[in-house]
């Protein structure tokens, strides 16, 4: 049996009274043994023992924003028990630890409750950047990456087994030549519905969008290499694929009075004009392409939450211009293009969440999140009213700032056994070890050569946590959750939802 944990914190403890971990709200357990005040549960890959009073039977709306490196990657679970997920990161085989979205999806689908495969009512792929698709192939392929028990090394393996019902995508795709993005069309729309907001109605349009499972399976022109991969396995995996637009509304079985939570699709914009329809060019390939990210409101009881994918400020001029602003305003929002500082003031004030969080990585080269998009959060979101009567200023998470690792240098050790040859009798001194980095698909496509360096002088990291924000609701309240530095426990920010919601 299958119950949830009902207080914002409690302890999972083992028989003698021992802190096993920290479980937070909306948690499920697996009940195994029910002793007067206390139940024997199976959570978090253990067993142990939990107060009683502390579950209940109510399944919670859930969202996680997942450490994925430089990318996008939020698994959410509406009360009905459908899972959803919106976008995968890179594929593992870039991740610096290997661990992408594929492990996160083996971890809570297999792990934790002792599943037998991973189900997904719907894939939505916000737009087609390696950052947000790349980790699919993992997905659909259900593979993680795994030490080889011979070298150590990581190496890709079959982990579960995976269905999923529905994928959903902007309609962009990646093609090997050009125009990359897809025919254009030079085109006047009418006027916008909401004023211009800086748009001008002429333009040109890409008209060549992709559609359905057969313009994945046989699209106009050849794909790009990495995104045929993605496409190749998204004709075999998903029962259904579709299109999504504004015009949508609601994605398909998820609109007002089907279920206790509904889904409004809000970009990307499709536009008509003089019979045609295709989404705006703005400016340059990867502006369009982001512009044009799948926007998301996720609505459950008196809680909006907002997945922007990678907006900039033309597309968010753009959605302001074909919807009125209180359809962006919400309890919490993930923040544009992984804190990027090209955001349209008039869409932030528009949006005004109590809580953002930011999706971004180590070791890129754009330098995110930005200082003004962190400050612009802040400046332009809510206060919120605690679950205890106080005010919280606005919230600002990211997902690299929550990650932390413990660094150790190795000077203190003294030997070497080299994981690839394991014949040796005597292990190498450790000053005489060089370590040669693992170039990248892109550092070998433009010929780079590895540049060894002295082991003796690395740090090495004993210890990780991933930069994953929890976000659960009721529909009446909301909590935020962060796992802290040392230890199990967890940082939890609780608030009243609703718009209406004014702070004392």
């Amino acid at each position: 049996m299958i119950r949830y944990v009902s207080a914002f914190k409690t302890n999972l403890r083992g028989a003698e009274g021992d802190r096993l971990a920290t479980l937070i709200w909306g948690d499920p357990v697996r009940v195994l043994d029910v002793q007067e005040n206390r139940t024997h549960v199976r959570a978090r890959r253990q067993e142990g023992w939990v107060d009683t009073a502390d579950l209940g039977d109510t399944s919670l709306f859930e969202l996680y924003i997942i450490d994925v490196g430089q990318g996008d990657g939020v698994l959410f679970k509406t009360p009905d028990g459908k899972w959803h997920l919106v976008d995968a990161g890179v594929s593992n085989g870039e991740q610096m630890l290997k661990k992408g979205m594929s492990n996160f999806l083996h971890w809570k689908f297999i792990e934790e409750v002792g599943g037998e495969s991973v189900a997904l009512e719907s894939v939505i792929v916000t737009h087609p950047d390696f950052d947000h698709y790349g980790g699919l192939v993992d997905v659909f392929a259900g593979q993680t990456y795994e030490p080889d028990t011979s070298t150590g090394e990581q190496r890709p393996q079959k982990s579960f087994d995976i269905t999923v019902e529905n994928l959903y995508h902007c309609g962009l795709a990646k093609f090997a030549k050009e125009p990359t993005l897809g025919a254009r069309v030079a085109g006047a729309v009418p006027p916008f519905p909401q004023g211009d907001h800086g748009v001008q109605p002429g333009g040109k349009f890409i008209t060549e969008l992709l559609d359905d499972q057969a313009s994945l399976q046989a699209p106009p022109r050849a794909l790009g290499r990495s995104y045929a991969e993605f496409a190749r396995l998204a004709t075999q995996v998903p029962r259904h694929v579709q299109r999504l637009s504004h015009l949508d509304g609601h994605l398909p079985a998820c609109g007002p009075g089907q279920n206790a939570a509904t889904i409004r699709v809000l970009g990307p914009v499709l536009e008509t004009f003089e019979g045609q329809s295709g989404l705006r060019v703005l400016d340059s390939d990867s502006r369009t392409v982001n512009g044009h990210s799948v926007v998301l409101r996720l609505d459950y009881g008196q809680a909006r939450i907002l997945l922007t994918g990678d907006l900039n400020a033309r597309s968010q001029a753009l959605l302001l211009s074909y919807h009125p602003a209180d359809e962006f305003a919400v309890d919490v929002a993930k923040s544009c293009h992984h804190g990027s500082e090209d955001v349209n003031v008039e869409f932030l004030k528009a949006v005004k969440a109590r809580a953002t969080v930011i999706s971004s990585g180590d070791s890129e080269d754009y330098a995110h999140p930005r200082p003004l998009a962190v400050g612009a959060a802040g400046m332009y979101g809510r206060a919120a009213k605690s679950h205890q009567g106080g005010v919280l200023p606005p919230l600002v998470y990211s997902t690299e700032l929550s990650r932390s690792h413990l660094l150790r240098n190795v000077v203190g050790a003294q030997h070497f056994t080299d994981p690839q040859d394991r014949e040796k009798s005597e292990p190498l001194p450790i000053r005489d070890v060089k370590l040669v980095p693992e170039l990248t698909e892109q550092e070998k496509d433009q010929h780079r050569k590895p540049r060894p360096r002295w082991l003796v002088y690395s740090p090495v990291a004993t210890r990780f946590v991933y930069g994953l924000v929890n976000v659960r609701t009721d529909g009446q309240l909301i909590m935020c959750a962060t796992m802290l530095e040392k230890g199990s426990d967890f940082d939890v920010k609780v608030f009243r939802a609703g718009l209406e919601v004014a702070a004392p």
